[in-house]
């Protein structure tokens, strides 16, 4: 570590040139978004205060798109949905952590503003043009541990509705916290979580928002299989360099999500997150042969559903209009379609919920002794997606799995332009 707090070497060896690739050709000031995407992680890493972080950027922000909407723990529930004047207190949350209420009232969504968009859509539009875009590459991505559950806040049996609050900060600890446990050792690959997501979200040709990697170690005889989807990070670094707040956590329940509606396709928050999970949406998204039909808005009237417009970034919401919904909540298409079981969706600060039966259940049944791993814990991104089995050795290798995504009428193109399989997957197994 340098004297000023910066890291020496780069552990992500090859970002900078992927993400000034991906930064120009999105008509975006590349310098200010590799810079801020750094100090993102900084910040994350809790080698860069928050506050410093805001200042360095402010100026900045407002010169290049004429607006700054970066979240903070103070203002973070002013936006959709929230009113100007709630703090967190108020909203029974505490900065930080801590106990608190539910709130129970659904608030009033005011008439959106528009922001005038400085980097007009058009201009982002011709980003792909004929740039190849590079592999992402990560530093040491696995940090192995036991997964102590989180503690539950006395929040009772029902979970809040999306409309009962706005935005959550970065970093900012809710009652209910929505995540994932996926069960590496039930995962047989057979890729039906990635054709329900597809087909509940109607996804343009090309787009795999949960991507199932795999794997072979040497001593292994099958294959096995790692689904790498949205991580919902209670600190994630794409929320904290949105300029329009389009990139959000909902504050009901955690999950971060974009406004379809205020996304200027800058791309700043794809080259920011660490897990490679976020696609831009080149056209129209029938002419991919996708296309979303159904209900866009959840409970606070917020545009977050489905594939995305032309012009705008989409990834894994894990269906939040399914979280609004009493006789839906705690599921989502790509549980619904797992026949192993190995996917369990809930809220992580509830003892009682799906992924922390199972993760009980599964405890037991390995006597005390079971292994699990959270992606890129180390970044300091707390994700809330718990994997169980052991991460990818440094002997491991991407292989064909017993699916192919073209047997689903599904197509893996555009995901392998956009990051490379390789390269990301030596990262992953800590091979460089």
């Amino acid at each position: 570590m340098s004297d000023g707090g910066e890291r020496t070497t780069d552990p992500r060896e090859g970002w900078e040139p992927w993400a000034r690739s991906v930064l120009e050709g999105a008509g975006a000031d590349s310098d200010l978004g590799v810079r801020i995407s750094r100090d993102a992680q900084r910040v994350v890493a809790g080698e860069l205060e928050e506050s410093e972080f805001r200042a360095r950027y402010a100026d900045a922000y407002l010169e290049a798109f004429g607006v700054d909407d970066r979240p903070r723990l103070a203002d973070g529930l002013a936006r959709h949905g929230g009113d100007a004047d709630d703090t967190a207190a108020e909203a029974g949350l505490e900065a930080g952590g801590g106990e608190g209420g539910a709130v129970e009232e659904p608030r009033v969504e005011e008439p959106r503003v528009e922001e005038p968009r400085v980097v007009p859509r058009r201009a982002v539009l011709g980003a792909l043009g004929g740039a190849a875009v590079g592999a992402l590459f990560f530093g040491e991505l696995f940090r192995r541990g036991a997964f102590a559950s989180s503690p539950s806040y006395g929040i009772g049996d029902e979970l809040p509705l999306a409309g009962s609050g706005g935005t959550a900060a970065p970093g900012q600890q809710l009652p209910v916290q929505f995540g994932m446990v996926i069960d590496l050792e039930r995962c047989d690959g057979c890729l039906r979580c990635v054709a329900a997501c597809s087909e509940e979200n109607g996804l343009s040709e090309g787009v795999i928002w949960p991507y199932v990697f795999a794997y072979q170690e040497p001593a292994d005889v099958d294959p096995r299989y790692l689904p790498r989807l949205c991580q919902h990070c209670t600190r994630a670094p794409c929320v904290m360099v949105c300029p329009t707040g389009a990139r959000h956590r909902r504050l009901a329940d955690g999950l971060v999500l974009t406004d379809y509606d205020v996304c200027i396709g800058c791309r700043y928050c794809q080259v920011a997150c660490p897990y490679g999970v976020n696609v831009f949406q080149w056209g129209e998204p029938s002419s991919y042969g996708g296309g979303f039909e159904g209900e866009r808005r959840d409970a606070r009237g917020v545009a977050v559903k489905g594939d995305p417009p032309k012009g705008v970034m989409g990834k894994c919401t894990l269906c939040p209009l399914r979280q609004d919904d009493p006789d839906k909540r705690g599921t989502a298409a790509c549980v619904d379609a797992c026949s192993m079981e190995a996917l369990h969706i809930g809220d992580l600060n509830d003892p009682d919920s799906a992924p922390n039966r199972h993760l009980a259940k599964r405890r037991e049944e390995a006597g005390g002794n079971l292994p699990t791993f959270r992606l890129l814990e180390d970044l300091g991104t707390e994700p809330n997606i718990i994997y169980i089995g052991q991460p990818p050795s440094s002997q491991a290798e991407i292989v064909e799995g017993d699916w192919a995504y073209e047997d689903w009428g599904l197509t893996e193109d555009r995901r392998a332009v956009l990051e490379g399989p390789e390269p990301w997957f030596r990262r992953l197994a800590g091979k460089a």
